[in-house]
Formats: structure tokens, sequence, C-alpha cells
């Protein structure tokens, strides 16, 4: 009886969400664009959900027409998309990863990439869709209201699958490879690496927030979801995800809050009493018993020097995108780089190196810039925030590819278009006021 009923309601639950997203998607055309956007940020990170919407007609599409309905939702009712420095490195970087998509296809003898004959064509449709995810944010919300909407949605939304993971998964005492928690992410083929790695990445926003914001609402939501969060930060069993948390924290300390500082001194000395056995032992497995590195830091290097080989080979262009997995024999069991620096110089070379960079470098530009001239706490908890998060990010990217996937990435961009779109806020309160204050200037001297 249960479990029929349990069955019925999930199912009027996908009912709901499925005709929900139709009438949305007419929404977000006609009336507000950024209607759809709240629609896709509460989807994205959670493939688990979306999947299921599969079994609806056009159902597998459903990101692909909310994505679409917020392009045309800008043009109708947001007066167009909004032309800044940052956005044109940004579509330059897109069209830098399609010509790579070129060569790889060129390089290993696939179809043109036009068509989904290519098998390359689709990973490179969703990185180019998590990147334009800027575009969205910047030009769908306008105001500092729906800024916040779509903040407050995002935290839930990483509340609510820090919450599934603190009631579906209990550690043991040791640390075993079957026992990691992957989150929403397996049914894309991602492994826990990538779900601590999401955990770190946006739990640094909320943590910057929580510096910041002044709303006692909003303050609560962002400590709920920095508390539930570190049960999938620390049962994720990914050392790079414990290292990017650390780091983070060691940044906020640094630039704002100084007794985050103890907080991390008392971890590195104290962490073998104050955290879970099971990430003790796993933090311990570097190295076997007799003195050796584990098996997936041994392969790590075996893979890191054929990378390096594969760019001293093609240094200016790389093999192209996605072209590292075809490298390797069929009989080699892992595809990827685990590092995705060394991803990019391998596929893309110094030209796609460069380009990373210098984004990385405007992103973090942004942050500042926000944190700097920011009007609002609100405004200036979304500056450091995003600092933030590029802080974890980078640290991550170094044991694996942290950044190219969907479900992964898409909220960094739409951080970043969030704050481009507070500095331009921020910018026109400041014009407003300089304005006002020289007309009361002049009408008192007249």
């Amino acid at each position: 009886m249960l479990t029929s009923l349990l069955h019925f309601l999930r199912q009027a639950f996908l009912s709901v969400l499925y005709f929900g997203g139709i009438l949305t998607i007419i929404l977000t055309i006609f009336k507000r664009a950024e209607w759809g956007l709240y629609f896709m940020v509460a989807l994205l990170p959670q493939p688990n959900i979306y999947y299921k919407l599969y079994d609806f007609p056009m159902g597998k599409d459903m990101l692909n027409f909310l994505f679409l309905a917020v392009l045309l939702g800008i043009f109708i009712n947001k007066n167009g998309f909004t032309g800044t420095f940052n956005s044109i490195v940004i579509m330059v970087f897109i069209g830098i990863s399609y010509l790579a998509l070129i060569n790889s296809s060129i390089n290993f003898s696939l179809p043109f990439p036009v068509t989904f004959d290519n098998p390359l064509i689709k990973p490179w449709k969703n990185y180019a869709m998590m990147i334009f995810m800027y575009f969205l944010a910047l030009n769908a919300i306008k105001e500092e209201r729906e800024q916040k909407n779509l903040v407050i949605i995002m935290c839930l939304v990483l509340l609510f699958i820090s919450i599934r993971s603190y009631r579906s998964f209990t550690a043991g005492e040791a640390f075993s490879y079957e026992s990691r928690y992957p989150g929403p992410f397996w049914i894309v083929l991602l492994g826990a690496n990538h779900f601590g790695a999401f955990i770190a990445h946006y739990l640094s926003v909320f943590l910057g927030l929580l510096l910041f914001d002044n709303d006692k609402k909003r303050k609560l939501l962002y400590s709920a979801t920095i508390l539930f969060g570190l049960h999938p930060l620390f049962f994720s069993y990914s050392r790079g995800a414990y290292l990017a948390a650390l780091g983070v924290l060691t940044f906020f300390g640094i630039l704002k809050k100084r007794s985050l500082l103890i907080v991390v001194l008392i971890i590195l000395v104290f962490w073998h009493v104050i955290l879970p056995a099971s990430v003790v032992n796993r933090i311990e497995m570097s190295q076997t018993d007799f003195g050796e590195l584990e098996h997936s830091a041994s392969v790590r290097l075996d893979l890191w020097g054929h990378a390096l080989k594969l760019f001293e080979e093609n240094p200016v262009f790389g093999v192209g995108f996605g072209g590292f997995q075809f490298s390797l024999t069929e009989e080699e069991f892992y595809k990827d780089t685990h590092n995705f620096y060394l991803k990019i110089l391998s596929e893309q070379g110094v030209i796609g190196f460069t380009f990373l960079l210098f984004i990385l470098f405007l992103a973090f530009r942004s942050g500042l810039r926000l944190l700097r001239i920011g009007n609002t706490p609100f405004q200036k908890g979304l500056g450091i925030g995003l600092l933030g998060c590029i802080t974890a990010c980078i640290i991550t990217n170094m044991f694996g590819d942290r950044w190219s996937y969907l479900v992964l990435g898409s909220y960094f961009w739409v951080f970043w278009g969030l704050v481009d779109r507070g500095i331009l806020i921020s910018q026109a309160v400041d014009k407003g006021e300089i304005e006002k204050s020289e007309t009361n200037e002049s009408k008192g001297q007249q």
C-alpha cells in the first residue's frame, strides 16, 4: 500500500514538473525571461530528476527548450543582450572550443562536427550551453531582487541535495571505494570526485554570501546549506575537494575574516581527531603500506605523462576537443587526464590554455570589482562568493576535469553572470547618485 502511494506521488510530481515546465517555457518567452532561468537552475545539477522526464513526449529536450525560451525571452521582454568586454572574450572562448572540435574531428577521422554523427558534438554542445549560462544570467536578471531569487533557488537546490546525501548515505568505520557517495551525478556517469568538487565550489559561494549579506532569513538558509553540505563534502571522499575547502577557508580568512584562519589551523593540527574515521582513512591513502603510490595516484602519473607527450607533439593547437580519449587504446580503462590543465594543454594547446587562464583572470577580476564597488552587502557577498568559487575550481581541477560538465559547471557561469550584472547595477546606482548630487548642487547655486 505504502509503495503504491509513493509511486503515485512520484508520478504526480513528475507530471506537475513536466507540465509546469511547458507552461514556464511559454511564460518565459512572452512575459518574464527570468522564470525559465529559475526553472533551469533548479534542474541542472539534478539529472536524477530531469532524466525521469525523458518518459514524457519531448521530455528529454526540456532543458534545451528552456534554454531557447530564455534566449527568446531576453529579446522579447528584456530588451535584448547587454554587451560587455567579458561577454566578447567568453564568446571567443566558445569559438575556440569549436575550432578545437574541428581539429579533433580531422585528427581522428570523425565526421565533420555539424551533426550528431560526430560522437563529440553532444559533449561540445553541452559544454557551450554551460558557458552560455553566463549570458542568460547577465541578461535575464536585471534587478537585485531577481538576483536574490536566483541565489535562493540555487541555495535550496544545494541544501536539498545535501539533505538527500545525509538521509541516503551512512559512512563505515573505514574507507572503501564501493561506499563513496556520488550524489545525483551517477546517472550521467560522473563519480564521487565530481560531486565532491561540485559541493566545494558552491558552498564557497554561500560562505562568501554569509560573510556579507545582512538579511537574517538568507543568512539562516546559507548556514543550513553549509552545515548540511559538510556531509556530502566529507563522504564524497574526494581529497581534491578537501584541499579546495581548506584553500577557500584560508583565502576568506586572509581577505575578510581572520577567525577562519584559526579554523584552518585547528583542522591542520587536529584532523586525525576531529574528522570522521573513514575520512581520515581516505586522506592517509596516498601511499600503500610499502611506501608506494596507491593505485589511483600511480594511474594519474601515467595519464599526466601521456598528456604531456601529446602536448609536446601538438604544442599550439593540441589534438582537439575531446581528443585525449581517442589517443588511448581501447584496452585502457581510464580515458581522462585526471588534471584539467593538462587536458586543455593536450587537447587545445597553448592557445586554449592561455584563454582558459584569461577567463579565470577575468572572472576573478569581476569578483574583486563587485566586492569593492557593490552598493549593498548582498552584492559584496556575491563578489567574494565568486572569488571563493574560483579558488575552489582552480584547486579541484588539478585532480580531474571539474570544469567542462553541464551538471557540474553551470552554476559557475550563472554566478559570474550575476556578479557582472551586480557591477552594472552598482555602476547605475553610483551614476544616479552623482547626477542627483550635481542637480541639487546646481539648484543650490541658483
